[in-house]
C-alpha cells in the first residue's frame, strides 16, 4: 500500500483540529491516548478505503492487522459519523453467505473548495472527495481582484454560490491562496489582496458555520499532485501564476518551514543588480521575471517567445536548482496556465537546469507538466480537507 502523505498543516497541541497520530502522518511527540490510538485507526481503515476502493470488514482485518472484532466497532463508529457507506454485497468470493462491502461515503458527503490564486477572478467548487470537480462557480471577469475586506466579500459570495446549489452534507470548505499561511489558517501575509496577519479561516468559518481550511496555493497544487497525480516520495512542484510558488515534499512529509514560508520563491533574489520593479516594491525579484502577468507583458512588448523562454527558464533554474540538489529530487513536476506553462518553457526551464545542477543531468531526473493545471489548488484543497477532517490523504 502506498504510504500516506505525513502532512505538517496543523500544531495538535495547540489547534482545535482533532489529534491524529496515524503511523503514515507526522507525530508531534507526548503521550499516545487511548482515544489518540483509536483516532489513528479510524484514520487508518479510511486510508485503505480511499486509495483501494472497497473492502469487506475480513479484508480490512487482514490488511490493517487489527482484530475483527475491532474492525467491526471501527467500521460502527464510521457509519455513524456517515464517513463511510455499505455498498453491496462481495460476490464469487467463497461458498456461503456474501460479505458485505464497505467503502468511503465518496457520493454522500462534498467539499467546498476555494482557489485565490488563479490570474483570473475567483473560483470555487463542489468537490466529491475523489478530487472531481462537481459544480464549478467563478465571478464575472469583469470583477476586478479586490483587497481587503472586498477580497473576503468576493471569496464569501463565492462560497454562497457554492453552498446553495449543495445538496449534500459539507464536510468541510478548503481555501488555496497565494501567500504565507500559518498552520492555523491565518495569512501572515498576500501582499496581492492586502491581507497581513489575516484569520481568513476564523472569518470563513464564522461566516458558514462550517470547519475551514487554508493553504497556501502551491503547497495545494503539490497535494493534489501527490494524492490524485504523478507525485511520488520526494518531489517539487512549481507554480506559476500571480507569483512564482514552490511545493516541496520529501519522504511524503510536506515542508513547511519554521515560519510557513517554505517555497516561497518568487521573491528570491534572481538578479540584484537588475531594474526590473517586483510588486513587493524591490527589485531583481524572480516574480518579477517569471509569473504569468510579467511574461505576458514581456510577450506583448515584441520579445519573441524563445527570448522569453530563455530568461524565464534561467531564472526559474537559478532559484530551483539548489533545491533539487540539496534535497536529491528527481521528480520535478511544472505547472500553471497552459498557454504559457507549455512544453518550449518546460525545455527552456530543463535545459537551464542542467547546466545548474548535476542532479538534474541524472538519467531518473523527470520534469513533467501537470495535465490539469487549472484544478490543482481545487484538487489540492480537498487533500487539505480529507487530512484535518478524516486524517487520510
Amino acid at each position: 500500500m502506498r504510504q500516506g502523505l505525513l502532512i505538517e498543516l496543523t500544531n495538535l497541541m495547540s489547534s482545535n483540529a482533532k489529534p491524529r497520530h496515524n503511523p503514515t502522518m507526522l507525530r508531534h511527540g507526548g503521550a499516545l491516548l487511548p482515544s489518540d490510538g483509536r483516532e489513528n485507526n479510524l484514520a487508518l481503515v479510511l486510508q485503505i478505503l480511499l486509495e483501494h476502493g472497497a473492502h469487506t470488514r475480513a479484508e480490512l482485518s487482514r490488511v490493517t492487522g487489527l482484530t475483527r472484532v475491532t474492525i467491526s466497532e471501527l467500521v460502527a463508529e464510521l457509519l455513524t459519523r456517515g464517513h463511510v457507506v455499505e455498498t453491496g454485497q462481495q460476490e464469487g468470493k467463497r461458498p456461503g453467505k456474501p460479505a458485505t462491502l464497505v467503502d468511503l461515503n465518496r457520493s454522500g458527503l462534498r467539499i467546498i473548495s476555494v482557489d485565490l490564486s488563479s490570474v483570473l477572478p475567483f473560483t470555487a467548487a463542489i468537490m466529491d472527495l475523489n478530487g472531481k470537480i462537481l459544480h464549478s462557480f467563478a465571478l464575472p471577469e469583469s470583477h476586478e481582484t479586490a483587497t481587503g475586506e472586498q477580497a473576503t466579500a468576493q471569496v464569501l459570495e463565492l462560497i454562497g454560490q457554492a453552498l446553495s446549489h449543495c445538496d449534500l452534507p459539507v464536510l468541510g470548505i478548503g481555501i488555496g491562496t497565494p501567500g504565507i499561511v500559518t498552520d492555523k489558517g491565518e495569512v501572515r501575509s498576500a501582499e496581492k489582496f492586502g491581507w497581513v496577519n489575516y484569520d481568513l479561516r476564523g472569518t470563513i468559518e464564522q461566516a458558514t458555520g462550517l470547519n475551514t481550511h487554508v493553504l497556501n496555493d502551491a503547497d495545494c497544487a503539490i497535494l493534489a499532485e501527490h494524492t490524485f497525480g504523478s507525485g511520488s516520495e520526494h518531489m517539487l512542484l512549481l507554480r506559476l501564476g500571480r507569483g512564482v510558488g514552490c511545493g516541496v515534499i520529501t519522504h511524503n512529509t510536506l515542508v513547511r518551514g519554521a515560519q510557513f514560508s517554505a517555497g516561497e520563491l518568487g521573491h528570491v533574489k534572481v538578479d540584484p543588480s537588475s531594474t526590473q520593479r517586483c510588486s513587493c516594491g524591490e527589485q531583481g525579484c524572480l516574480e518579477a521575471y517569471a509569473c504569468i502577468p510579467a511574461i505576458k507583458r514581456a510577450l506583448e512588448s515584441g520579445e519573441s517567445s524563445d527570448e522569453v523562454g530563455q530568461l524565464v527558464g534561467a531564472s526559474l533554474a537559478s532559484a530551483v536548482a539548489p533545491l533539487i540538489s540539496v534535497l536529491d529530487i528527481r521528480n520535478l513536476i511544472f505547472t500553471g496556465p497552459q498557454d504559457v506553462v507549455n512544453a518550449a518553457l518546460a525545455n527552456w526551464l530543463l535545459a537551464a537546469l542542467k547546466e545548474r545542477s548535476r542532479t538534474a543531468r541524472a538519467d531518473d531526473f523527470q520534469l513533467n507538466i501537470s495535465q490539469e493545471p487549472e484544478h490543482l489548488v481545487l484538487r489540492g484543497a480537498v487533500v487539505n480537507v480529507l487530512f484535518h477532517e478524516l486524517g487520510i490523504s
